[in-house]
């Protein structure tokens, strides 16, 4: 594999290196370059050289680029899909399905929708004086857009953000994880190879301080990071320095409200798949689940066993269904979750060890019970294999415990019932709440990705997502050959009682008044007709005095 950086559409070698490890094996997967701080300027700089012409660039032809991108991918599939699966330790079906599959289809959504997701949206003028002006709402794209990708969605988290800066007209620095950096790497052959333009596309491995720099240059317009909220929060006081444009997804503590009517079988699966697809590290991961008192016992027996039946192993052999967590550090974090919940009274029902017998990061899928808010596991993101579940006793206390988070991602309610599917969809905090499934929404390429509270800031995805990469601008035009409007100086003193008449003849809430406003101004009206549009008042007439 071709660990070298990626600027200008070539590729960089450079002094430093690092070594990719797989996490189930512990084995090299490669070695990548890391980039100086001067890699990384030249970088930000082939982006900016490449911003002019990339924004002007057709529609059609950067729909073939798209599509052709969706070919290369298509063709490279199981190649990418195995890559994802030795660098992150995702099962090899999961890598498809979650990733390739998925960003197939954000190819297809942009390439197909390009015309129409920042196509200038007409403004209708209510100011009556203004009805002759031609106005509109343009998308323009900002510029070179700084990336920070994540591991635990590598190829996927990635390609959404740069399909999404791409659509928007921007160029863009694409900075992978520093534990999937391969997988980054191939993002960016896939679209040399399609025939994206020279410096369009970077992609730039480098350290913390090299990041940093990158964030406070200059040159960057946006910033789209996926992370944690503790760097987050640093981008954003970094960003500050230059009132750059972010958009921060920082995680989720995401709850899952089973009501006494649920379809138990369903949403016992549904918890499972949720709570441990990907070893739990996904931020719309199932991280709490509540349930009735009716169906707690019932629903949880049944979560533990289709949590007994997982077999957890090496990601590339075919019936393995739980691989390794992506880091040591990120193990370490939810066994410390585990073992403080236990000392607080949890009770364990199924795993929370490591497996010893396996070289890499593996740990067993848990479900805990007797848990409560006091304890790091119901209040901390705990991105890994956990099920903790508290029990609810009717929906005014599940919305409460839902809702007691400093996070809100996603949440699902599982219900029978249409009406309390919507009376608590209504009241649950967050950017996304889904009835009877659980975190589908951020492959649906329309939908949107975000949350409130300490999730992050601004949305990703469809056209909700486009608009925060753009600058959203109001151009409006007057070919009237008209000399003066009437509120142009000179001020004199009769223009004072016609503004007050006016206000009474557009405003006011009587037919009485609006007559008498109006026959005040007869006197006046030719004062007012050299001033605006004849056409304009005359008809705005009639609608004013309906009100």
């Amino acid at each position: 594999m071709d660990g070298r950086l990626i600027i200008g559409s070539e590729r960089i070698d450079s002094s430093e290196k690092k070594v990719s490890l797989n996490p189930a094996t512990l084995e090299s997967v490669g070695e990548v370059c890391l980039a100086s701080s001067q890699e990384c300027r030249e970088a930000i700089l082939a982006a900016k050289e490449a911003f002019p012409s990339w924004k002007i660039l057709s529609l059609r032809r950067k729909r073939e680029i798209f599509l052709e991108a969706k070919k290369i991918l298509l063709r490279r599939g199981e190649e990418a899909a195995h890559l994802i699966t030795i660098e992150k330790g995702s099962p090899l079906p999961e890598s498809f399905s979650g990733e390739i599959f998925s960003s197939l289809g954000a190819l297809d959504y942009y390439a197909r929708n390009l015309n129409k997701l920042l196509k200038p949206k007409p403004l209708k003028h209510t100011v009556s004086l203004f009805l002759h002006k031609k106005s509109a709402f343009r998308f323009d794209p900002l510029g070179p857009t700084l990336i920070i990708s994540p591991w635990n969605f590598p190829f996927l988290i990635a390609l959404y953000d740069v399909m999404s800066a791409l659509t928007a007209g921007n160029t863009i620095i694409l900075r992978p994880s520093s534990s999937t950096p391969f997988t980054g790497l191939l993002i960016g052959e896939i679209f040399i190879e399609a025939g994206l333009p020279e410096g369009v596309l970077n992609v730039i491995n480098c350290k913390i301080p090299q990041a940093e720099e990158m964030i406070t240059n200059p040159d960057v317009q946006t910033i789209m990071f996926t992370g944690s909220v503790s760097t987050g929060k640093r981008i954003m006081e970094l960003a500050s320095q230059n009132l750059t444009n972010v958009t921060l997804e920082l995680g989720g503590k995401d709850p899952m409200v089973v009501c006494k009517d649920a379809d138990l079988e369903r949403a016992a699966r549904g918890a499972v798949w949720a709570g441990f697809m990907n070893c739990g590290q996904s931020c719309g991961a199932v991280e709490r689940v509540y349930a009735a008192q009716e169906i707690a016992y019932e629903f949880t027996q049944r979560v533990v066993d289709l949590a007994k039946i997982l077999k957890v192993g090496n990601p590339l052999e075919s019936d393995v269904d739980m691989g390794p967590m992506a880091t040591l550090s990120q193990l370490e974090i939810v066994e410390e979750h585990i073992r403080e919940a236990k000392d607080r009274g949890a009770r364990i029902l199924w795993g929370g060890q490591r497996i010893k017998n396996l070289p890499g990061y593996f740990l067993q899928p848990t479900v805990l019970t007797e848990v409560d808010h006091s304890m790091k596991i119901m209040r901390e993101e705990t991105f890994g294999p956990t099920l903790p579940i508290m029990t609810f006793a009717d929906p005014e206390e599940a919305i409460a415990l839902a809702n007691d988070s400093t996070l809100g991602l996603t949440a699902s309610v599982w219900t029978r019932s249409k009406k309390t599917a919507s009376w608590m969809a209504d009241r649950i905090e967050a950017g996304t709440v889904t009835v009877n499934d659980h975190m589908f929404s951020f492959v649906e390429p329309a939908a949107i990705w975000g949350g409130i509270k300490q999730t992050g800031k601004g949305r990703s995805h469809g056209p909700f997502g486009l608009q925060e990469l753009v600058n959203v601008k109001l151009v409006s035009f007057d070919f009237l050959k008209k000399k003066t409007q009437f509120w142009w100086f000179p001020y004199d003193e009769g223009l004072l009682p016609i503004l007050r008449m006016s206000t009474t003849l557009f405003h006011h809430g009587g037919i009485r008044e609006k007559w008498k406003a109006l026959f005040s101004l007869s006197s006046s009206l030719k004062r007012i007709l050299e001033g605006s549009p004849l056409t304009n008042f005359i008809r705005s007439l009639p609608r004013f005095l309906r009100k």
